[in-house]
This record gives structure tokens, C-alpha cells and sequence, in this order.
């Protein structure tokens, strides 16, 4: 397969306008914002050299009859990665444990059902929710080191199905879900006590958390639109940054980034790393935005006729994973 030599091109749009009295409360949230990545940014290791012009190419065989809809690491197991299987919805969850001295790979069932969302969280533990309303079960099984299944924990259902999970950066028994009536529910890992709901802007229906970092008591929520319209206002929202006060339940949009001018399609799906958000379009096209800056700092269209149907931040750097449905990935640099 050939090499294509794609840079990710800067493209400008403006920040969008806010309203005057909030301009001071977004200066002071930002700044505490970037205090906040500050503070939570890990260590960075090397990964095989590639760029943005010449990036890396990985080809990928899946081994299940079934499609993998999602791809679900564990952090701290390092011979441990989960994988989320179905058609259109997840129907199962499996674990890939790979043993070190043979080489070898052993599958294990760990849910099956109607299986909504899933999550790897720190401390290996994994969050799943499966089914609706108030037959919905939301469960924390906690792995041992060498990647075994150790206990099982049930979190209090919230009344209302659950789209989305997201780890609090910042606070280690927190965590976050978002529901299919616009609301955001706020759990404590340690009681599994579900302790706030807060609920917000009905503008942009079925909301999805990507991060959520904890400074000063306060919030900070990372969302995209997957279902939202396109408006005279603003075009297309792919991302918007949230403040959530958890003790008053009160939130507050301090940042709407929109898709640029000469681009088309909406949210397809995307991943956040940072202050860095990165979204797949239906164009087929990926788009990148700084969220301190608020506004899309680069673009990536299609290689060799082959829309973008996937985009993953790396782990431990600003590398850039971009997959094709015909199995393909590229790995790019981004700057």
C-alpha cells in the first residue's frame, strides 16, 4: 500500500461568539482549565517514528464472526485489552488475554446482552451497562493483575438509560454517564451511590461525554453532537465544553466548537485527548479543534479514495490513529 503524503492542514474559523458577561467567566475557566491538563498530563514514552507526511501503516485482521464495534483497553493490565462486539448494537463484551511466555491468546466472555455502554477505567476495572430504564444494570468488575477477573460491584441505576461513561480526571471515585433525556449523572466509585443528576442543554439531543476533568470543585465536560441539526447560528456542533457546579447541579456552556467554513457532514464520531478534540465526518473527512483556542486548527481528508471511518488519540502522545473500513490504520503525528 502506498505511502500518501496528507498533512494535517491548518484550517481557520472563529471562536465563537459569547455572550458579554460571560467573556470574564470564560477567561477565568479556561485559565483553571489549562491548570487542570497541566496538572493531569502523564509522562510521555516513544512510540515508532512516523509524521504527518509519512505516516505509519498498520493493516488489522479481526478473528470474531462478529464485527468489533468497539475496542476497549483496561489501563494498568498490560496483557489485557476488551473488545465490544454486535451488529448495530453491542450485544457482547470479550476479554483478549495474551500470555507472554507462549505467546498465545485466550478469549473470554465477560457480558453479553443489551449491552448500552462500556468503559475501561483506572485501577483495572471496567463499567458496563447493560439494558433500559429500570431493568438497566450498570456493574464494575475489577481485574486482577495477571488480567483474571476479580470482584463485581453494582452502581445504582439512574431512571433513564445510559449513553456514554466517562472517568473524572482529578477525581479518582468519580464518575460520569450520560443519558438519552440530556442529563448527566455523577456516581461515588467507592459507595456506588449514584450522588447528582444535572441536566443540560436540550438543544443537542443524545449527548456524548468524551472527558471530564475536576478543578476547584468545579466540572469540566467534554461533549460532542452526534445527532445535531445544523443551524444559521452556529453550522454544525461537533464539540462543546461544559462547566458543572456537582453540589448546585447548575452547568454553564463556556465553548462551542462548530465545523469550519468550506467543510461539510456531521459528527460521526470522534475521541478527546486533552485540550485536543478530534471528530470523523460523514464527509468522510477528520477535523481537529483546540479546545483552549476554541476553534478547528487542521483537517485531514480521505487517502486514496478511502473516507475516514475511525480516529483514536494515543495513549501517551499527541499521535494520531486514523482507520479506514477497509482495515487500514494510519498513524500520524500531529503538531
Amino acid at each position: 500500500m502506498g505511502k500518501p503524503k496528507v498533512p494535517l492542514t491548518p484550517s481557520a474559523s472563529p471562536t465563537p461568539l459569547l455572550p458579554p458577561y460571560l467573556k470574564e467567566k470564560l477567561a477565568f475557566l479556561k485559565k483553571e482549565y489549562s491548570k487542570t491538563l497541566a496538572r493531569l498530563k502523564t509522562e510521555i514514552t516513544d512510540l515508532p517514528a512516523c509524521d504527518s507526511w509519512n505516516p505509519g501503516s498498520l493493516h488489522l485482521v479481526s478473528k470474531f464472526k462478529v464485527p468489533v464495534l468497539q475496542i476497549v483497553p483496561v489501563p494498568d493490565v498490560y496483557n489485557l485489552i476488551c473488545v465490544a462486539l454486535g451488529n448495530l448494537e453491542i450485544r457482547e463484551i470479550r476479554a483478549l488475554l495474551c500470555s507472554s511466555g507462549d505467546e498465545s491468546e485466550k478469549q473470554v466472555l465477560l457480558k453479553s446482552g443489551n449491552i448500552k455502554a462500556v468503559l475501561g477505567l483506572t485501577k483495572r476495572r471496567l463499567v458496563s451497562s447493560i439494558g433500559t430504564f429500570c431493568n438497566q444494570q450498570i456493574q464494575i468488575m475489577t481485574f486482577a493483575e495477571d488480567g483474571g477477573s476479580k470482584d463485581e460491584q453494582l452502581l445504582m441505576p439512574p431512571d433513564e438509560t445510559i449513553l456514554t461513561f466517562a472517568e473524572v480526571q482529578g477525581m479518582q471515585d468519580a464518575l460520569l454517564g450520560t443519558t438519552t433525556v440530556n442529563n448527566i449523572v455523577i456516581w461515588n466509585l467507592k459507595t456506588g451511590q449514584l450522588l447528582k443528576k444535572v441536566h443540560i442543554d436540550d438543544s443537542y439531543q443524545a449527548s456524548i461525554c468524551h472527558r471530564a476533568y475536576s478543578e476547584m470543585g468545579l466540572l469540566f465536560v467534554v461533549l460532542s453532537h452526534p445527532c445535531a441539526k445544523e443551524s444559521q447560528a452556529f453550522g454544525s456542533p461537533m464539540f462543546q465544553l461544559l462547566v458543572i457546579n456537582p453540589k448546585t447541579a447548575q452547568s454553564v456552556r463556556v465553548l462551542l466548537c462548530c465545523l469550519p467554513q468550506g467543510q461539510a457532514g456531521r459528527f460521526l464520531e470522534g475521541d478527546v485527548k486533552d485540550h485536543i478534540a478530534a471528530a470523523v465526518l460523514t464527509s468522510g473527512t477528520i477535523a481537529i479543534w483546540d479546545l483552549l483556542l476554541g476553534h478547528c486548527t487542521a483537517v485531514l481528508p480521505p487517502v486514496s479514495d478511502q473516507n475516514w471511518s475511525l480516529v483514536k488519540w494515543s495513549g501517551t502522545d499527541s499521535h494520531l490513529l486514523a482507520g479506514q473500513k477497509d482495515g487500514n490504520i494510519f498513524i500520524y503525528r500531529y503538531f
